[in-house]
């Protein structure tokens, strides 16, 4: 009854720091959904895949919402059309470079400056080099409902949306025989600011619906495997570099932490461990851990996740190598 007991008392805990986050996101995509013209907010963004990526990886400094509320952030802006290396250097930057997690960093590691530093250029770092990757991937749509008068078109990348998707996320295409051609007309502007506010809401409930859902699963996987996870005979085989960088990258994994708890974990054994392992533990923790792959899998279709998630996780490694023999 006690292994009961602490399973659940770890899983309220992970949900409850993990559930803000994901709701401010929601609120923040919600939005963008009702009150944003997605026609002027591609058009302000930059297009080229440079300064796409740096203001893409900078992004967090203006939404800083974590590793879980970047997420619906990220579908909300592919769905208006933003550039791919954009949304993709937002999603791996944001979780780290922000202001929240900055000060976080500094405040509990302090006296690792050298691991502050790392972490942030790290993540700046990591995150350009995947919105460059991606910059090559061909932007595609997918048509919805060909039968109708009025077609529909999304981004390929991203799974159905939300619930309002249809209604004001997508532009919508006119169809004129056999000729399709981009409408000119906005609903945002034909409907009233109370009904603006009655759309906002009512997809800030279904979203959290639709998102949370997953996201209690993920953590409940996480917690499950948190608890069985033999972290005493893990640190045990942590001998060498490599295998201490691959051991700290399986508790990235397994924990279900955010990246402002991932430090405070790490705080007892820093002494015990290279600055590489540790860097490594940071980034991917902050990144994709169980409970944020179930939802970032819920969001992004599979193909194109695999691609992010596999690529992302040999950048950390390889830079957690750099740092474990070149720094420390």
């Amino acid at each position: 009854m006690s292994q009961l007991n602490y399973i659940y008392t770890l899983f309220v805990s992970n949900l409850l720091i993990s559930l803000p986050f994901l709701l401010l996101g929601i609120v923040i995509s919600s939005a963008l959904l009702v009150f944003v013209d997605e026609d002027q907010l591609v058009a302000k963004l930059p297009r080229t895949r440079i300064l796409a990526v740096i203001i893409g990886s900078s992004l967090g400094f203006l939404l800083p919402v974590g590793q879980y509320g970047n997420l619906p952030i990220v579908r909300r802006l592919l769905l208006q059309g933003v550039s791919i290396p954009l949304c993709i250097s937002f999603l791996i930057a944001s979780p780290t470079v922000n202001p929240f997690i900055i000060s976080n960093s500094w405040q509990i590691l302090g006296d690792y400056p050298t691991l502050v530093f790392l972490r942030i250029l790290g993540g700046w770092l990591i995150a350009i080099l995947v919105g460059l990757i991606f910059s090559a991937y061909p932007e595609k749509s997918i048509v919805i409902d060909e039968s109708s008068s009025v077609l529909q078109s999304r981004s390929s990348l991203v799974h159905s949306g939300t619930i309002l998707s249809g209604l004001e996320g997508f532009k919508p295409l006119q169809r004129a025989g056999n000729l399709v051609y981009e409408s000119q007309g906005n609903v945002r502007t034909s409907v009233s600011r109370i009904q603006q506010l009655y759309l906002f809401f009512d997809n800030i409930v279904r979203e959290f619906i639709e998102l949370g859902s997953f996201l209690v699963v993920g953590i409940a996987i996480s917690t499950v495997c948190q608890f069985f996870l033999p972290q005493a005979q893990l640190f045990q085989w942590g001998e060498t570099p490599l295998n201490q960088l691959l051991i700290m990258i399986v508790f990235g994994l397994v924990l279900s932490l955010n990246s402002l708890s991932s430090a405070y974990f790490l705080t007892p054994i820093l002494s015990s461990i290279l600055y590489g392992s540790g860097l490594a533990f940071l980034l991917l923790n902050s990144l994709f851990n169980i409970s944020s792959l179930i939802l970032f899998l819920s969001i992004i279709r599979i193909k194109f996740a695999s691609y992010i998630i596999i690529l992302t996780a040999q950048l950390i490694l390889v830079f957690g190598l750099l740092v474990n023999f070149y720094i420390t």
